[in-house]
Protein backbone atom coordinates (compact mmCIF):
# COMPACT_ATOMS: atom_id res chain seq x y z
CA UNK A 1 0.00 0.00 0.00
CA UNK A 2 2.92 2.38 1.04
CA UNK A 3 4.29 1.83 -2.62
CA UNK A 4 1.26 2.36 -4.55
CA UNK A 5 0.46 5.20 -2.40
CA UNK A 6 4.28 6.54 -3.31
CA UNK A 7 3.86 5.67 -6.91
CA UNK A 8 0.20 7.66 -6.92
CA UNK A 9 1.98 10.56 -5.32
CA UNK A 10 4.22 10.88 -7.27
CA UNK A 11 2.21 10.65 -10.84
CA UNK A 12 0.42 13.33 -8.93
CA UNK A 13 3.08 15.61 -9.08
CA UNK A 14 4.50 14.71 -12.51
CA UNK A 15 0.66 15.99 -14.03
CA UNK A 16 1.18 18.97 -11.27
CA UNK A 17 4.73 19.88 -12.73
CA UNK A 18 3.50 19.67 -16.62
CA UNK A 19 1.59 23.23 -16.89
CA UNK A 20 3.59 24.42 -13.65
CA UNK A 21 6.85 24.08 -15.73
CA UNK A 22 5.23 25.55 -18.84
CA UNK A 23 4.09 28.32 -16.63
CA UNK A 24 8.07 28.43 -15.82
CA UNK A 25 9.05 28.28 -19.09
CA UNK A 26 7.04 31.32 -20.29
CA UNK A 27 8.21 33.98 -17.60
CA UNK A 28 11.75 33.36 -18.50
CA UNK A 29 11.49 33.16 -21.87
CA UNK A 30 9.91 36.77 -21.37
CA UNK A 31 13.36 38.05 -21.28
CA UNK A 32 14.02 37.41 -24.98
CA UNK A 33 10.83 36.69 -26.64
CA UNK A 34 7.41 38.59 -27.32
CA UNK A 35 4.88 35.80 -29.67
CA UNK A 36 3.54 37.62 -32.41
CA UNK A 37 0.17 38.65 -32.50
CA UNK A 38 -1.40 36.63 -35.24
CA UNK A 39 0.40 33.36 -33.45
CA UNK A 40 -1.21 34.44 -29.85
CA UNK A 41 -4.47 34.43 -31.74
CA UNK A 42 -4.27 31.25 -33.15
CA UNK A 43 -2.40 30.01 -30.16
CA UNK A 44 -5.11 31.12 -27.99
CA UNK A 45 -7.82 29.41 -30.45
CA UNK A 46 -6.21 25.89 -30.52
CA UNK A 47 -5.87 26.37 -26.30
CA UNK A 48 -9.41 26.82 -25.75
CA UNK A 49 -10.30 24.13 -28.08
CA UNK A 50 -8.36 21.64 -25.96
CA UNK A 51 -9.38 23.00 -23.17
CA UNK A 52 -13.20 22.60 -24.34
CA UNK A 53 -12.34 18.93 -25.19
CA UNK A 54 -10.72 17.97 -22.39
CA UNK A 55 -13.98 19.28 -19.97
CA UNK A 56 -16.79 17.59 -22.83
CA UNK A 57 -14.53 14.13 -22.67
CA UNK A 58 -13.06 13.72 -19.28
CA UNK A 59 -14.90 16.09 -16.63
CA UNK A 60 -18.41 15.99 -18.14
CA UNK A 61 -18.71 12.08 -17.35
CA UNK A 62 -18.08 12.60 -14.00
CA UNK A 63 -21.09 15.23 -13.07
CA UNK A 64 -22.94 12.23 -15.24
CA UNK A 65 -21.91 9.01 -14.22
CA UNK A 66 -19.89 10.41 -10.02
CA UNK A 67 -20.56 6.45 -8.65
CA UNK A 68 -18.10 5.29 -11.57
CA UNK A 69 -16.09 7.69 -11.00
CA UNK A 70 -15.31 7.74 -7.42
CA UNK A 71 -16.17 4.31 -6.76
CA UNK A 72 -19.65 4.61 -4.91
CA UNK A 73 -21.46 1.72 -3.68
CA UNK A 74 -24.80 3.43 -4.58
CA UNK A 75 -25.98 4.83 -7.49
CA UNK A 76 -26.87 9.12 -6.84
CA UNK A 77 -30.56 10.41 -6.97
CA UNK A 78 -30.88 12.37 -9.85
CA UNK A 79 -32.29 15.05 -8.03
CA UNK A 80 -29.05 15.15 -5.72
CA UNK A 81 -27.01 15.46 -9.02
CA UNK A 82 -28.77 18.05 -10.59
CA UNK A 83 -28.57 20.11 -6.87
CA UNK A 84 -24.90 19.76 -6.75
CA UNK A 85 -24.52 20.32 -9.93
CA UNK A 86 -26.59 24.02 -10.05
CA UNK A 87 -25.06 24.59 -6.41
CA UNK A 88 -21.57 24.11 -7.53
CA UNK A 89 -22.55 26.74 -10.78
CA UNK A 90 -23.92 29.17 -8.48
CA UNK A 91 -21.39 29.49 -6.10
CA UNK A 92 -18.44 29.48 -8.76
CA UNK A 93 -20.44 31.98 -10.88
CA UNK A 94 -20.79 34.09 -7.51
CA UNK A 95 -17.19 33.84 -6.47
CA UNK A 96 -15.90 34.40 -9.61
CA UNK A 97 -17.58 37.80 -10.57
CA UNK A 98 -16.77 38.88 -6.78
CA UNK A 99 -13.49 38.66 -7.29
CA UNK A 100 -13.54 40.43 -11.08
CA UNK A 101 -15.67 42.85 -9.24
CA UNK A 102 -13.12 43.55 -6.97
CA UNK A 103 -9.93 43.13 -8.38
CA UNK A 104 -11.17 45.73 -10.83
CA UNK A 105 -12.34 48.20 -8.27
CA UNK A 106 -8.63 47.45 -6.59
CA UNK A 107 -7.06 47.88 -9.64
CA UNK A 108 -8.97 51.30 -10.71
CA UNK A 109 -7.79 52.90 -7.22
CA UNK A 110 -4.21 52.20 -7.87
CA UNK A 111 -4.31 53.35 -11.36
CA UNK A 112 -5.86 56.90 -10.14
CA UNK A 113 -3.47 56.66 -7.19
CA UNK A 114 -0.14 56.51 -10.04
CA UNK A 115 -1.63 58.39 -12.61
CA UNK A 116 0.58 61.50 -11.26
CA UNK A 117 3.99 58.83 -11.64
CA UNK A 118 2.94 57.64 -14.91
CA UNK A 119 2.63 60.40 -16.45
CA UNK A 120 5.98 61.71 -15.40
CA UNK A 121 7.55 58.30 -16.33
CA UNK A 122 6.24 58.38 -19.44
CA UNK A 123 7.67 61.97 -20.07
CA UNK A 124 11.18 60.87 -18.95
CA UNK A 125 11.26 57.92 -21.29
CA UNK A 126 10.10 59.90 -24.22
CA UNK A 127 12.66 61.95 -23.99
CA UNK A 128 15.16 59.90 -23.94
CA UNK A 129 13.73 57.61 -26.62
CA UNK A 130 11.21 60.02 -28.25
CA UNK A 131 8.48 57.50 -29.07
CA UNK A 132 5.99 56.71 -27.11
CA UNK A 133 5.97 53.48 -24.69
CA UNK A 134 2.80 52.45 -25.19
CA UNK A 135 2.13 52.39 -29.00
CA UNK A 136 4.58 49.65 -31.09
CA UNK A 137 6.23 51.06 -34.49
CA UNK A 138 3.67 51.50 -37.83
CA UNK A 139 4.17 50.63 -41.20
CA UNK A 140 4.95 53.11 -43.40
CA UNK A 141 1.60 53.27 -45.22
CA UNK A 142 -0.40 53.54 -42.00
CA UNK A 143 2.21 55.79 -40.44
CA UNK A 144 1.76 58.40 -43.29
CA UNK A 145 -2.19 58.44 -42.89
CA UNK A 146 -1.78 59.13 -38.94
CA UNK A 147 0.91 61.63 -39.48
CA UNK A 148 -1.52 63.83 -41.99
CA UNK A 149 -4.17 63.27 -39.27
CA UNK A 150 -1.61 64.33 -36.68
CA UNK A 151 -0.95 67.72 -38.72
CA UNK A 152 -4.57 68.43 -38.62
CA UNK A 153 -4.87 67.97 -35.10
CA UNK A 154 -1.63 70.03 -34.66
CA UNK A 155 -3.71 73.21 -36.39
CA UNK A 156 -6.34 72.15 -33.79
CA UNK A 157 -3.90 72.30 -31.16
CA UNK A 158 -2.29 75.92 -32.50
CA UNK A 159 -6.15 77.26 -32.49
CA UNK A 160 -6.56 76.73 -29.20
CA UNK A 161 -3.31 77.88 -28.09
CA UNK A 162 -4.39 81.14 -29.72
CA UNK A 163 -7.72 81.44 -27.71
CA UNK A 164 -5.99 81.00 -24.73
CA UNK A 165 -3.59 83.59 -25.17
CA UNK A 166 -6.57 85.61 -26.02
CA UNK A 167 -8.37 84.68 -22.82
CA UNK A 168 -4.77 85.36 -20.45
CA UNK A 169 -4.92 88.74 -21.83
CA UNK A 170 -8.67 89.34 -21.13
CA UNK A 171 -8.29 88.01 -17.45
CA UNK A 172 -11.23 86.01 -17.40
CA UNK A 173 -10.93 82.89 -14.69
CA UNK A 174 -14.02 81.00 -16.68
CA UNK A 175 -12.99 81.79 -20.24
CA UNK A 176 -9.19 80.18 -19.30
CA UNK A 177 -10.76 77.47 -17.33
CA UNK A 178 -12.97 76.46 -20.42
CA UNK A 179 -9.86 76.56 -23.11
CA UNK A 180 -7.98 74.77 -21.03
CA UNK A 181 -10.05 71.97 -20.61
CA UNK A 182 -11.35 72.20 -24.23
CA UNK A 183 -7.43 71.98 -25.37
CA UNK A 184 -6.67 69.21 -22.79
CA UNK A 185 -9.42 66.97 -25.10
CA UNK A 186 -7.50 67.98 -28.04
CA UNK A 187 -4.42 66.89 -26.52
CA UNK A 188 -5.77 63.47 -25.64
CA UNK A 189 -7.29 63.04 -29.21
CA UNK A 190 -4.13 63.75 -31.10
CA UNK A 191 -2.31 60.67 -28.65
CA UNK A 192 -5.01 58.49 -29.44
CA UNK A 193 -4.69 58.68 -32.92
CA UNK A 194 -0.75 58.61 -32.86
CA UNK A 195 -0.73 55.71 -30.63
CA UNK A 196 -3.53 53.74 -32.22
CA UNK A 197 -5.23 51.52 -29.38
CA UNK A 198 -7.22 48.95 -29.35
CA UNK A 199 -10.95 49.67 -28.94
CA UNK A 200 -12.21 49.47 -25.58
CA UNK A 201 -12.55 46.11 -24.26
CA UNK A 202 -15.83 44.35 -22.96
CA UNK A 203 -15.37 44.59 -19.51
CA UNK A 204 -13.88 48.56 -19.52
CA UNK A 205 -17.06 49.63 -21.31
CA UNK A 206 -18.96 47.40 -18.83
CA UNK A 207 -17.35 49.05 -15.99
CA UNK A 208 -17.86 53.07 -17.73
CA UNK A 209 -21.91 52.09 -18.19
CA UNK A 210 -22.06 51.12 -14.40
CA UNK A 211 -20.11 54.43 -13.74
CA UNK A 212 -22.61 56.41 -16.09
CA UNK A 213 -25.51 55.23 -13.84
CA UNK A 214 -23.20 56.14 -10.62
CA UNK A 215 -22.89 59.70 -12.58
CA UNK A 216 -26.13 60.04 -13.09
CA UNK A 217 -27.38 59.65 -9.21
CA UNK A 218 -24.57 62.39 -8.95
CA UNK A 219 -25.86 64.63 -11.31
CA UNK A 220 -29.67 64.09 -9.57
CA UNK A 221 -27.72 64.68 -6.24
CA UNK A 222 -26.76 68.44 -7.26
CA UNK A 223 -30.13 69.39 -7.54
CA UNK A 224 -30.99 68.29 -4.03
CA UNK A 225 -28.32 69.89 -2.21
CA UNK A 226 -29.21 72.98 0.44
CA UNK A 227 -26.30 73.87 1.87
CA UNK A 228 -22.77 75.68 -0.01
CA UNK A 229 -21.12 72.80 1.78
CA UNK A 230 -23.18 69.50 0.35
CA UNK A 231 -22.89 71.17 -2.80
CA UNK A 232 -19.21 70.89 -2.88
CA UNK A 233 -19.35 67.55 -2.04
CA UNK A 234 -21.80 66.64 -3.92
CA UNK A 235 -20.19 68.57 -6.80
CA UNK A 236 -16.59 66.87 -5.92
CA UNK A 237 -18.39 63.59 -5.81
CA UNK A 238 -19.74 64.37 -9.39
CA UNK A 239 -16.28 65.08 -10.68
CA UNK A 240 -14.36 61.89 -8.94
CA UNK A 241 -16.75 59.61 -10.93
CA UNK A 242 -16.40 61.81 -14.24
CA UNK A 243 -12.51 61.19 -13.48
CA UNK A 244 -13.07 57.50 -13.44
CA UNK A 245 -14.56 57.11 -16.65
CA UNK A 246 -12.29 59.10 -18.44
CA UNK A 247 -9.38 56.91 -16.97
CA UNK A 248 -11.09 53.89 -18.30
CA UNK A 249 -10.71 54.86 -21.74
CA UNK A 250 -6.56 55.00 -21.34
CA UNK A 251 -6.68 52.16 -18.53
CA UNK A 252 -4.51 49.49 -19.53
CA UNK A 253 -5.66 46.01 -19.29
CA UNK A 254 -3.91 42.67 -18.44
CA UNK A 255 -3.90 39.72 -20.91
CA UNK A 256 -2.59 36.44 -20.38
CA UNK A 257 -2.22 36.50 -24.83
CA UNK A 258 -1.16 39.94 -25.08
CA UNK A 259 2.41 40.63 -23.36
CA UNK A 260 3.28 43.46 -22.66
CA UNK A 261 5.77 45.48 -24.78
CA UNK A 262 9.77 45.22 -23.27
CA UNK A 263 10.51 48.44 -21.11
CA UNK A 264 13.30 50.53 -22.46
CA UNK A 265 16.61 51.18 -20.28
CA UNK A 266 15.58 54.53 -20.15
CA UNK A 267 12.57 54.12 -18.24
CA UNK A 268 11.50 54.86 -15.27
CA UNK A 269 9.60 52.12 -13.59
CA UNK A 270 7.42 52.72 -10.47
CA UNK A 271 8.97 49.19 -8.81
CA UNK A 272 5.16 49.04 -7.21
CA UNK A 273 3.57 45.73 -7.32
CA UNK A 274 0.17 45.44 -8.47
CA UNK A 275 -1.05 43.02 -6.32
CA UNK A 276 -4.80 42.74 -7.68
CA UNK A 277 -2.90 41.34 -10.54
CA UNK A 278 -0.80 39.11 -9.02
CA UNK A 279 -3.98 37.21 -6.62
CA UNK A 280 -5.66 37.37 -10.06
CA UNK A 281 -2.99 35.38 -11.75
CA UNK A 282 -2.85 33.59 -8.49
CA UNK A 283 -6.65 32.73 -8.35
CA UNK A 284 -6.61 31.09 -12.27
CA UNK A 285 -3.39 28.97 -11.39
CA UNK A 286 -4.74 27.30 -7.80
CA UNK A 287 -7.80 26.54 -10.08
CA UNK A 288 -6.38 24.81 -12.52
CA UNK A 289 -4.23 22.62 -9.97
CA UNK A 290 -7.27 21.60 -7.90
CA UNK A 291 -9.12 20.71 -11.14
CA UNK A 292 -6.22 18.62 -12.01
CA UNK A 293 -6.05 16.79 -8.70
CA UNK A 294 -10.15 16.36 -8.89
CA UNK A 295 -9.79 14.65 -11.91
CA UNK A 296 -6.60 12.74 -11.30
CA UNK A 297 -8.59 11.40 -8.29
CA UNK A 298 -11.23 10.39 -10.93
CA UNK A 299 -8.87 8.44 -13.33
CA UNK A 300 -5.80 8.89 -14.40
CA UNK A 301 -5.87 9.57 -18.02
CA UNK A 302 -8.36 12.54 -16.70
CA UNK A 303 -5.93 14.33 -14.77
CA UNK A 304 -3.27 13.70 -17.75
CA UNK A 305 -5.66 15.15 -20.13
CA UNK A 306 -6.41 17.93 -18.02
CA UNK A 307 -2.79 18.56 -17.13
CA UNK A 308 -2.06 18.70 -21.28
CA UNK A 309 -4.76 20.93 -21.75
CA UNK A 310 -3.70 23.55 -19.15
CA UNK A 311 0.00 23.90 -20.36
CA UNK A 312 0.05 25.71 -22.89
CA UNK A 313 -2.20 27.90 -21.24
CA UNK A 314 0.07 28.27 -18.34
CA UNK A 315 2.82 29.03 -20.60
CA UNK A 316 1.24 32.04 -22.37
CA UNK A 317 -0.22 32.78 -18.49
CA UNK A 318 3.29 33.08 -17.35
CA UNK A 319 4.88 35.07 -20.50
CA UNK A 320 2.57 38.23 -20.15
CA UNK A 321 2.23 38.32 -16.56
CA UNK A 322 6.40 38.00 -16.50
CA UNK A 323 5.64 40.82 -18.93
CA UNK A 324 3.66 42.26 -16.48
CA UNK A 325 5.78 42.24 -13.87
CA UNK A 326 9.07 43.40 -15.99
CA UNK A 327 7.40 46.69 -16.53
CA UNK A 328 7.00 47.00 -12.94
CA UNK A 329 10.24 46.94 -11.09
CA UNK A 330 14.14 46.38 -12.07
CA UNK A 331 14.59 44.32 -9.12
CA UNK A 332 15.75 40.56 -9.95
CA UNK A 333 14.53 39.18 -6.63
CA UNK A 334 11.06 40.56 -6.95
CA UNK A 335 10.69 39.49 -10.08
CA UNK A 336 11.98 35.72 -9.83
CA UNK A 337 9.42 35.59 -6.41
CA UNK A 338 6.41 36.67 -8.39
CA UNK A 339 7.29 34.35 -11.31
CA UNK A 340 7.67 31.70 -8.93
CA UNK A 341 4.74 31.62 -7.07
CA UNK A 342 1.64 30.67 -9.03
CA UNK A 343 3.43 27.56 -10.22
CA UNK A 344 4.71 26.79 -6.95
CA UNK A 345 0.61 27.28 -6.07
CA UNK A 346 -0.54 25.16 -8.73
CA UNK A 347 1.70 22.23 -8.04
CA UNK A 348 0.57 22.44 -4.20
CA UNK A 349 -3.49 23.07 -4.80
CA UNK A 350 -3.26 20.15 -7.37
CA UNK A 351 -1.81 17.84 -3.99
CA UNK A 352 -4.55 19.77 -2.01
CA UNK A 353 -7.21 19.02 -4.65
CA UNK A 354 -6.37 15.09 -4.87
CA UNK A 355 -6.83 14.83 -1.19
CA UNK A 356 -10.24 16.70 -1.29
CA UNK A 357 -11.15 14.51 -3.82
CA UNK A 358 -10.26 11.39 -2.26
CA UNK A 359 -12.16 12.61 0.88
CA UNK A 360 -15.00 13.03 -1.30
CA UNK A 361 -15.55 8.84 -2.00
CA UNK A 362 -18.03 8.59 0.20
CA UNK A 363 -19.68 11.58 -1.18
CA UNK A 364 -20.70 11.52 -4.70
CA UNK A 365 -22.70 14.78 -5.10
CA UNK A 366 -20.24 16.59 -2.87
CA UNK A 367 -17.68 15.39 -5.41
CA UNK A 368 -20.05 16.94 -8.24
CA UNK A 369 -20.37 20.27 -6.20
CA UNK A 370 -17.03 20.49 -6.62
CA UNK A 371 -16.46 19.50 -10.10
CA UNK A 372 -18.69 21.84 -11.63
CA UNK A 373 -17.40 24.83 -9.49
CA UNK A 374 -14.01 24.05 -10.71
CA UNK A 375 -15.67 23.99 -14.57
CA UNK A 376 -17.21 27.07 -14.66
CA UNK A 377 -14.15 28.84 -12.82
CA UNK A 378 -11.72 27.57 -15.16
CA UNK A 379 -14.20 28.51 -18.46
CA UNK A 380 -14.78 32.07 -16.42
CA UNK A 381 -11.11 32.38 -16.22
CA UNK A 382 -10.12 31.43 -19.53
CA UNK A 383 -12.43 33.00 -21.73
Amino acid sequence: KIFVLQTTMLTLLLFALVPALAMLLGSVAVFWVRVPGKLQAATQTFSAGILISAIAGELYPLLSFPQNSVGAAEVVPECQVYVAISAGFTVSLVLMFGLEHLAGSAEEEEAESKAVVRSLSKAVARSFTGESLEAPPLPDAEAGKVLEAFREEVAELQHGVGRLQASLLAGSCEDIDKIVHEVSYDVDRTKRRLAQPEPLDEANLARMQFHGEELRDSADNLGLQTSVAGARRAVRAFELTLQHIHGHTEHPKFRRWAPSPMPSRQASLSEKISWPLVCAVCTDVALDGFLIGLAFTASRSSGLCMSIATSLEMGFLGLSFSASVQNMTRSVPKHVCLVVMPPVLLTLVGVCGHAIGKLLKANPALFIGFISFAIVALLFLVT
